[in-house]
């Protein structure tokens, strides 16, 4: 039998799926049953100062509870900036099981294939799984969607900041009003905070080395990005330089998971390398068993 996921990767394979027929349907809402099991995180787009710059604010929204953990005023979309957001909100709040996030900077490298970045790797340091949504499919990310429009409408109330502070000003007073006075429809009209309560999960700066099962095959990745394997060079993340993976053979391909996330697959008959960064309890990934 061949499974459903090897099925798909033949048809994409062959150019049979056009682009408009790619975007899923939003079909099926889900919310988490408790609250940190999963945050969604993006960006509001980018706003064009009045008297010059720009601000790109972040939002970090808890799926069950749709308390805003975070919201961010950034000068700047990069890692830096959005990895010291995200773990003020890790020491504030504890560290989730799984964070949702679509196919943008700075949490996806999408120049090169290969997914992983080096603020993606320190999350999965922490623990957490990452889950992406469909390209071209932000109702997967719906939550943080309707998060972002209602501060849309928040602000026409407000009026346009006129700098970063004044962004930052409004964005804290909106998250107070959202979290602990603004009712919810979708949770029966009560407030985020009343269904929110703090990760038991700690943040740990210097997380410990990853124990992988005795006797697994562990390849450290060389500074190229690359792994060696069998006299043969294949592309894995440069986010992974000096980490080490376990590498298990599968038929005629070899699977690399980075601590508790498959990461690679790669075809050894013919180099072909694709990135899966999925959580190794995901059974869509590959045929396991």
């Amino acid at each position: 039998e061949i499974s459903a996921a090897t099925i798909d990767r033949i048809i994409k394979r062959r150019g049979l799926v056009s682009k408009e027929d790619s975007n899923k349907p939003a079909t099926k809402r889900f919310e988490r049953s408790r609250p940190n099991e999963l945050w969604q995180m993006d960006f509001k787009g980018e706003y064009l100062l009045p008297k010059g710059g720009r601000c790109y604010p972040l939002s970090v929204l808890d799926d069950h509870s749709r308390y805003a953990v975070g919201v961010f005023a950034l000068t700047r979309p990069n890692r830096e900036a959005v990895q010291q957001s995200v773990e003020s909100c890790f020491e504030a709040y504890g560290v989730p099981e799984a964070m949702l996030m679509d196919h943008g900077t700075p949490w996806w490298n999408s120049g090169n294939g290969h997914g992983l970045t080096r603020f993606s790797v320190g999350l999965i340091k922490q623990g957490i799984n990452l889950i992406y949504g469909s390209i071209g499919h932000p109702q997967t990310q719906g939550k943080v969607e309707r998060f972002h429009r209602t501060m849309k409408h928040a602000k026409k109330h407000r009026g346009v900041p006129q700098s970063v502070e004044g962004i930052a000003d409004a964005l804290r007073h909106f998250r107070h009003v959202y979290n602990e006075i603004r009712p919810h429809e979708a949770l029966g009209m009560d407030v985020p905070s009343a269904r929110y309560r703090p990760s038991p999960r700690s943040f740990n700066p210097n997380p410990p080395e990853w124990e992988y099962p005795e006797g697994s095959d562990i390849k450290r990745i060389n500074p190229a990005g690359c792994l060696n394997y069998r006299g043969w060079r294949y592309h894995v993340s440069k986010a992974l330089v000096n980490e080490r993976v376990w590498c298990r053979e599968i038929e005629n391909r070899l699977l690399v998971t980075y601590r508790h996330m498959y990461i690679r697959q790669i075809e050894l008959d013919t180099g072909r390398t694709t990135a899966v960064v999925r959580p190794v309890n995901d059974p869509e990934v590959l045929p396991m068993s």
